[in-house]
């Protein structure tokens, strides 16, 4: 199937959505039969379908046991050069009804905007997520089924929220958990959408730039900063605190003369790689002690 075939544009789209939300390989086959709705696809036929549109998605690669697997780039590859002095950030934060962000749902979010070391807007809204919220949930941040009742599905927001990301370096405390969400929600309200944006995490920045610390939750980093939170647990209270630590760490990252939004990435990667050999290191201690009992 060439690109120029009709309905191709359309099925690239979903292709590249499909494979941008996934956590893991994707078979081929079973992606064909979902994005064909023809449950009889065949191995063979998926194939044909589905390799010539892969050539116009660098992102996706096959492997050996035909399996699609989305190899985002990294933060570092992905982030624009700019200075960070002039980049415009998004400081966004969530709560959600659980833990995994296929079956839980977006019940708030909030997203406060830096410029020039400044914050200058913010945005929050409760969500209708349109399913219960658990009792754990709503003890934890004050959210409950009633509060959302009248609030708009995340489908509603989604046009506005993508215009406060857009154009900005997305930050969050553990970005990785505010990013599945929104990208999970934002490709249910849109398939065509791809999350493009670099992100930051106030996590890794401030294990870099921090040390020491007995934990990096956003309650102990802002009690660090003298930072006052006192809507814990709702994306308005944690966004704004956010906000404020990442303002404190432009500044240590302006202190270590790292000025620009792709050498911050940068920085989360080598914590992130050192992380991963003290792992491998840890594994192999274990082995060879194993090995010598």
């Amino acid at each position: 199937m060439r690109e120029d075939t009709p309905g191709a544009p359309a099925l690239l789209k979903k292709l590249r959505a499909r494979l941008a939300a996934a956590r893991g390989p994707v078979p081929l086959a079973a992606l064909a039969r979902d994005l064909l709705k023809a449950p009889q696809t065949s191995p063979e036929l998926a194939r044909r379908i589905l390799l010539p549109l892969l050539a116009h998605i660098p992102e996706a690669a096959l492997g050996d046991d035909n399996c699609l697997r989305w190899q985002a780039p990294s933060p570092a590859a992905s982030a624009p050069s700019q200075p960070l002095a002039e980049a415009r950030f998004a400081v966004v934060d969530v709560e959600t009804t659980g833990r995994n962000a296929r079956q839980g749902r977006i019940a708030e979010v909030a997203c406060v905007i830096i410029e020039r070391s400044r914050i200058t807007e913010t945005f929050t809204s409760l969500v209708n997520p349109g399913e219960p919220i658990p009792p754990l949930i709503t003890a934890l941040t004050g959210i409950s089924d009633a509060l959302v009742a009248d609030a708009p599905p995340f489908r509603a927001i989604a046009p506005e929220l993508r215009r406060w990301l857009g154009n900005a370096v997305v930050v969050a405390h553990n970005a990785s958990f505010d990013r599945r969400f929104l990208t999970a929600e934002l490709t249910r309200a849109d398939e065509s959408f791809v999350w493009t944006a670099p992100t930051l995490c106030t996590v890794q920045l401030s294990r870099r730039l921090v040390p020491g610390l007995d934990s990096y939750r956003l309650d102990s980093v802002a009690a660090y900063f003298r930072i006052a939170n006192p809507a814990r647990h709702r994306a308005s209270g944690d966004a704004l605190a956010t906000a404020q630590v990442f303002l404190r760490l432009l500044e240590r990252l302006s202190e270590e003369d790292i000025l620009a939004v792709e050498a911050a990435a940068a920085l989360m990667t080598k914590r992130q790689r050192r992380n991963r050999q003290r792992l491998q290191l840890s594994r192999e201690d274990e082995r060879y002690e194993r090995r010598a009992r």
